[in-house]
């Protein structure tokens, strides 16, 4: 898949060097377009090959056909519709505990403006109770290859994943996580994934100017 991407849209990843070396690393993706799924791919065969500790991504499934096969390729796959619930998260949670580096994939909708949508509680939740670092993902160049509403990708994008640097939610890992620590670490969230995006946005208005 990760290959696949590369060959369409000269997929590539910026901002590694902002990845600690080793695990627990919480990283969060957010997807706004189509093809934002190959990112993800290329993630988890880049820190494979390149950092120390076992990598796995969790993402939501449309069947559980589709689910099965994610899960024999490392990923934790979650039906779509029931969000982060216990199992997957708990799972997620063991491996944060083993030092691992979790990729969180988006769990909602696509947009159909190519804006942010808001975040569920999975990845706050997780950052807080192990107080693993965690660094934000954005796909730039989704929306321009293939956004919701357009019936077929377009020709000529380039799809390159940025990461930020790593920051904590907390001061510390808390056993009893509450909803406004979790709206707390979302806003945090957003804050950053809204940053990526800017500069992403201010480059496409460089590029039509």
């Amino acid at each position: 898949m990760a290959g696949l991407g590369r060959a369409l849209y000269g997929l590539e990843a910026e901002g590694l060097e902002h990845l600690p070396r080793t695990g627990p690393l919480v990283v969060v993706c957010r997807r706004i377009s189509r093809v934002d799924f190959f990112a993800p791919a290329l993630f988890c065969t880049l820190v494979r090959g390149e950092f120390s500790g076992i990598t796995s991504a969790m993402a939501v499934s449309n069947s559980r056909l589709l689910a099965s096969a994610a899960e024999s390729m490392g990923i934790l796959a979650n039906l779509k519709g029931a969000g982060l619930s216990a199992m997957p998260l708990l799972t997620a949670y063991k491996m944060l505990k083993q030092g691992k580096i979790l990729l969180l994939a988006d769990e909602g909708e696509v947009p159909w403006d190519g804006r942010l949508q808001p975040l569920r509680a999975g990845a706050a939740w997780l950052a807080l109770r192990t107080h693993a670092p965690v660094v934000a993902g954005m796909v730039h160049g989704g929306y321009d290859a293939w956004p919701r509403w357009a019936r077929g990708p377009r020709r000529g994008a380039k799809l390159t994943m940025r990461f930020s640097e790593p920051f904590h939610l907390a001061d510390r890992a808390w056993d009893r996580v509450t909803p406004a620590m979790i709206e707390a670490g979302n806003r945090r969230l957003v804050e950053e994934l809204a940053t990526l995006s800017r500069g992403y946005m201010l480059r496409r208005q460089r590029v039509s100017a």
